[in-house]
Parts: C-alpha cells; structure tokens; sequence
C-alpha cells in the first residue's frame, strides 16, 4: 500500500464534554423482535422493535428516578425500576407509562415477573418489594435478621420458592458478598452464604428447587466467580470461567442448558451444559456490561456503559444497536457541545463513529419542493466539501469514507482495517471530520 501522508499538524480538539449512557438494564420480548432498554444517568427509555439493531427514545412520563433495570412479559407489558425503588409500568408497548410505587428504598436494583402478577423487585439496604397484583400495590419488606446488604440479584422459581444475591460494586469491603433464600414468597429470608473476603454476586438464576447458578465477581483482581449448587444452595461449587473473562454481572438461561453471563471490559460468556463449561463469545464491547437478556436460543441483547448489542445467531456474532433520539435535554444529545464522537474507546473489533455538521456551516442540500418544507432533508456533499478520513500516529492516511450522505444524525462502523481490507495494528489513530467550514479530530484507540 502507497501511504498518504497527513499534510496538517495533529491537534486533539476539544469540542465540549459528553456523556455516554450507562445502559443499565435490558429486555427483549418473546417475540424476538420487541425490546427496551433503560439508563442509569437519565430517565430515558429506548425500545427497539427489530430485534436491538434500532433503537429510539420512548417517553415514560411517569417516570421522575433514573432507572437500574427493565423487565417485561411480552411484547405489550413491562416494569421498569430505580432510584428510590420507583417502579413504572406499561400495558400496551410503552406507548403509555403508569407510576405504580416509589419510595420502597434508596434504588431498586432488579424486578422480575413470574407471571403477569407476581413478581419481586430487590433493593438496597435489604429491602424487597413483592406485588401480587401486577404491581398495582407494592408491599415493602425489610430484611431485619440480615446486615443491611446491597441486594442485586433475584430468581424465583414459584409463588415461594426465591434466591437473591448481594454485592456492593466498586468498594473493597471484606464480608459484602451474600446469597441469601426465602422459602415463603419472599418474606422471610435465610443466610445461605456470606463471603468472608472479597466477593460479590450480582446476579442468581435457579432452574428448579435445588439447581441453580450465581455470578459475580472479586473486587481485588475483577476475576468473575461462578458458582453451581445441586442442592438449593445448601452447598457451592465454583466453575472455570474463560481466560479473557472478567468481573460477571448479569445472568440469563432460555432453558436448562443455553445461558450467558456479562460483565466487565465487554465480557460475555456462553454455556450449552448449563453453566458447567464456559466459552468468550468475542463482541464490540470494551467497557462494562450490566445486562444481557435472551428471548430463545438464537436472540438477545446485552447493554452496558455507552453502548447495545444484539445477536440473532445466539451470541456468534454480536452487533452494535444504532440508537438515536435521545431527548434533547441530556448531554448525550447537545449535538453542538461535539459534533464528532468515538464509542466505544478503546476498542478491539469495532467502533462506532458519530458526527453531524454543526449548524454554523451551510452545507449544499438538494433544492426542490421536498427538501424545503421537510426540515429532516438529507444534505448531500461531494467528498471535496466532506471528508471522514482516519490516521496513524504518524500521520498516514490509514482509511477515508467516501461519498458520503449527510443527514441530522451520521453513524459510520469501522472495524479497524484500512483501505485495502486489511487489519490496522494496536495504537492511536486520529479521525478527522472536515468540510470547507469546519473540521475537528478525535482520537482514537486500537486494541487487539
């Protein structure tokens, strides 16, 4: 390959601050097709309607907490839950949100539905939430035989029987780790377990009365814990995770054998013996993952810090959910505080380049009737008025985007290959967006 050399000094440009969206908890309905997603830094919901590739903003004016998960039962009915253990609902898609309780602890972690009735919410400060009439009424139970926990993890295989798990993330704390059981429906709980150095657990799932699974994590070296029991948690028996994997957070199995677990530094594992052997499923994910939900063998999503994936081929192939309409008011929507943005970053496989033309700069737009009164028309520049084009450290042009078509919101993948297809080394590479106007860089960096 001929290099280009960049003709311009390497600048890092520093064009305001913005934050991505911790996407905290996931669902995808059975339909394989209906999905949300909510965040922990605003009361924001997304739902997708293809499976996870397209995402766009939901209004839940009901809601005034930011959220930690989501859970739904089909394609009409879910609950979200959150700060101040604040639980929203809908019956018919989201298209309208209920404010069902709010005030059952300082958060509410995680909610689960057995049926369309009976479900439980666990909470901070060893509180659980239990309704039994879809969540029309919420009954506050405190845990008062237990240390004031961080609960983070429930399962609930019937009317009684129930696992919850305890943590309390990113603190070095001796003695935080639990899993605990309640034989009544969740109104009485017992130590199972209680860690006596540095563990946590995040998530649990229990296939029947005596079988069932904990993940989790050790807050020194961020090594992912497994744990199986045979015996309705009487007794544990740790599993190998992969190599490359890391501080597990959440859990979910479609049956007895297929499940996936994530967690930190864009970690998903796959089991076909339920939970006995583990393998990496590789993804574009470098930070950390909070959820992962499956509706059959093949479907799922997963979401984390900044970023969605999706698969339809049970984890094979995992792809980054293209996500727009995030409300106005929230920094990840100031479109002029950065009109050039990199996610994720660092990354390994794929990253996602966003940008927009600022409002200062004319672009040329086509001129008829249409593009007059529709104020979302398509700007379409020739490559000398746009370019998108990608260096090395040492100024080559490694890979430029051509021809491109500009609308209000601009999302391009690059997989980390240059202009003839083939795979870039590990480094720092600058992206540089430039019109006749207006150009600004962003710096990027590659891990294999």
């Amino acid at each position: 390959m001929k290099l280009k050399y960049l003709l311009f000094p390497i600048v890092i440009i520093n064009s305001g601050l913005f934050a991505y969206q911790n996407f905290h908890g996931c669902c995808l309905a059975s339909d394989n097709l209906t999905g949300w997603a909510v965040t922990l830094d605003s009361i924001i919901v997304l739902k997708t309607a293809d499976g996870g590739a397209y995402w766009q903003e939901q209004t839940n004016s009901a809601a005034t907490r930011k959220f930690f998960d989501i859970t739904c039962r089909d394609n009409l009915k879910a609950w979200t839950c959150g700060i101040l253990g604040e639980i929203t609902y809908t019956n018919n898609g989201g298209q309208n949100w209920t404010h069902q309780v709010q005030g059952l602890a300082k958060y509410a972690t995680r909610i689960e539905f057995i049926d369309d009735t009976l479900g439980w919410t666990v909470c901070g400060d060893a509180v659980v939430g239990k309704t039994i009439d879809g969540g029309s009424y919420w009954e506050q139970i405190f845990i008062t035989n237990l240390p004031r926990m961080e609960l983070y993890g429930v399962s609930f295989v019937n009317e009684r029987e129930g696992w919850v798990v305890a943590g309390w993330p990113d603190s070095l704390y001796a003695n935080q780790g639990w899993i605990i059981h309640s034989s009544d429906g969740g109104f009485v709980w017992d130590s199972l377990y209680c860690s006596n150095g540095y563990e946590n657990f995040f998530d649990v799932y229990f296939f029947n009365n005596t079988d069932g699974i904990v993940v989790g994590g050790n807050e020194q070296d961020y090594a992912p814990i497994i744990w199986k029991t045979t015996n309705g948690g009487n007794s544990w028996n740790p599993y190998s995770a992969p190599a490359n994997a890391f501080y597990l957070r959440a859990l979910d199995f479609v049956d007895s054998l297929n499940g996936w677990a994530v967690g930190r530094f864009g970690t998903i594992i796959h089991t076909t013996d339920g939970g006995s052997s583990w393998i990496f499923q590789t993804n574009p994910a470098t930070t950390t993952l909070f959820d992962v939900d499956f509706s059959d063998v093949q479907h799922g999503i997963a979401c984390g810090d900044g970023i969605i994936l999706y698969t339809d081929n049970g984890g094979q192939t995992w792809q980054i959910g293209q996500i727009e309409g995030i409300a106005e008011n929230t920094e990840a929507s100031r479109l002029d505080a950065k009109e050039l943005r990199v996610y994720p970053n660092p990354f390994q496989n794929a990253t996602t380049i966003k940008f927009q033309i600022p409002s200062r700069v004319e672009p040329r737009c086509e001129t008829n009737t249409k593009s007059q009164t529709n104020s979302n028309s398509e700007f379409r520049n020739s490559q000398s008025e746009i370019s998108l084009r990608i260096y090395d450290a040492m100024g080559r042009l490694v890979k430029q985007f051509n021809h491109l078509t500009i609308k209000p919101f601009n999302q391009i993948s690059w997989f980390g290959k240059d202009d003839y297809g083939r795979k870039v080394p590990s480094g720092v590479y600058f992206i540089r967006l430039e019109t006749k106007d207006f150009s600004t860089v962003e710096k990027a960096i590659l891990l294999r």
